[in-house]
C-alpha cells in the first residue's frame, strides 16, 4: 500500500466493577419485536465493493443482514487469530455465537459511516444483543482500518487488515484503550463469539461480540405482567448468588455527526439501580442493596443441570418507568464476579 495512508481505530468496552440487572417486559415499541430473539432475519451478500444497500437497523421485526461473499472465510480466518491468541495464553477456545449481532452492527457502521459501540438506533452492545436473541453475557470489540485510496479488494487484503486489528488489540491495547480489547479477547469465561466483518475498498469495519453462556436460558423471558422468568438447562454446574440491575433511558435515534461527536468512546452499563436476591429464610437479617432497591427471588433454584429463578420487576418499574433494564445474572466474589447474563428488557 505504498503512498496510502493507513489508519486503525479501535473502541474498547470498559465494563464497570459494579453490580448490573436488566429486565425484560416489552420490547421496544419503536423497534416493533419481540422478547427472545422472534425476529425474522433476511440475509443479503454484499457486492464486490462490499457496499450495504439494506438497511441493517432493527425494526418491524425484521433484520436484514448483509455478508460478504467471503464472510465464512474471513469469519473462519478471524475465529482461528481470536483463538490463537487465547491458546497462546492457555485458555481455551471459542466457538461462533449463533447471534448475529456482530455482523448486524459491522453492517450498520459502514452503511451509516460511523465508529461506535452506540448505533443510530441509539442501542448499545447489549441491548442490540439481547433484542436478537442473546441471553449469556456480551462483551463488545470493535475495530476500523481505513485507506485514503482503494486498496480492499480481495480476501487476503481484507484478511491482512483483520490480522492487524486483532494483533493491535492483543499487543498494543494499552496505548489507547486499558487493555479493554485484550481483557475481553483473553477472558477465561468467554465461550463463543459473534464476528461481525463489513468492508468497501477503502474501509474495514470489524466486530468480536465477545460471550459468556452457559445458562442455556429459555425465551420467553417475561411472563405474567413484570414476572422474570430465568430457566434453563446450564451445560455446567453454576452457583449464581445474584442478580444486578441496571438502567438506561429508552434508546433514541442519533445521527452519525452526534456519534462522532458524543459516542465516540466506551460505553457503560447504564445506571445501577439495586438487584435481586436468592429467598430470605430469617426473620431478622436478610442481606440488602444499601441504597437500591432489593428484591427476593420468589424462587431461587439452581442445579447442575437445570436453572429456575423467577421474581418481580414490579419495584424497579414503579420508581423508573419506561426504560431498558439489564440484568446481570453473577456467581463468583464480589471483587471478581463472573456474568452470566446481560439480559435487557425494554419497558415502554
Amino acid at each position: 500500500m505504498i503512498g496510502a495512508l493507513v489508519g486503525v481505530i479501535i473502541l474498547i468496552l470498559i465494563i464497570l466493577a459494579v453490580p448490573n440487572l436488566s429486565y425484560f417486559l416489552s420490547i421496544l415499541s419503536s423497534l416493533n419485536g419481540t422478547t427472545g430473539g422472534q425476529y425474522t432475519s433476511t440475509f443479503h451478500v454484499q457486492g464486490g465493493n462490499g457496499s450495504i444497500s439494506q438497511n441493517p437497523s432493527i425494526f418491524n421485526s425484521t433484520l436484514s443482514i448483509s455478508y460478504p461473499s467471503d464472510y465464512a472465510t474471513l469469519r473462519n480466518f478471524s475465529l482461528n487469530l481470536i483463538n490463537r491468541d487465547r491458546t497462546a495464553h492457555d485458555l481455551s477456545p471459542v466457538g461462533v455465537s449463533q447471534i448475529q449481532s456482530g455482523q448486524q452492527h459491522a453492517d450498520s457502521m459502514l452503511k451509516y459511516g460511523y465508529f461506535s459501540h452506540w448505533d443510530v438506533q441509539g442501542l448499545k452492545p447489549y441491548m442490540r444483543y439481547s433484542i436478537l436473541g442473546g441471553t449469556g453475557f456480551v462483551e463488545e470489540n470493535v475495530a476500523f482500518e481505513f485507506t485514503t485510496f482503494p486498496t480492499y479488494s480481495t480476501v487476503s487484503s481484507v484478511e491482512r487488515a483483520i490480522t492487524n486489528l486483532e494483533y493491535q488489540m492483543v499487543n498494543n491495547d494499552s496505548y489507547c484503550c486499558q487493555n479493554g480489547h485484550r481483557d475481553n479477547i483473553l477472558n477465561q469465561f468467554h465461550n463463543a463469539v459473534s464476528i461481525g466483518i463489513a468492508y468497501n475498498t477503502t474501509d474495514v469495519f470489524f466486530v468480536e461480540d465477545f460471550v459468556t453462556d452457559y445458562a442455556g436460558i429459555n425465551s420467553p423471558i417475561v411472563s405474567g405482567g413484570d414476572t422474570v422468568n430465568l430457566v434453563g438447562t446450564p451445560s455446567q454446574s453454576l452457583d449464581p448468588s445474584s442478580i444486578q440491575v441496571f438502567y438506561d433511558g429508552f434508546p433514541h435515534s442519533i445521527t452519525t455527526q452526534d456519534i462522532r461527536s458524543n459516542f465516540s468512546g466506551p460505553y457503560d452499563q447504564g445506571t445501577f439501580i439495586g438487584g435481586v436476591l436468592p429467598p430470605c429464610q430469617s426473620l431478622f437479617s436478610c442481606s440488602s442493596y444499601q441504597g437500591a432497591i432489593t428484591v427476593q427471588a420468589s424462587t431461587w433454584s439452581v442445579g447442575s443441570s437445570s436453572l429456575n429463578i423467577r421474581f418481580s420487576l414490579g419495584d424497579f418499574i414503579n420508581k423508573y418507568g419506561s426504560g431498558v433494564y439489564t440484568l446481570y445474572l453473577i456467581q463468583g466474589s464480589t471483587s471478581n464476579p463472573e456474568y452470566l447474563t446481560s439480559i435487557s428488557v425494554f419497558v415502554s
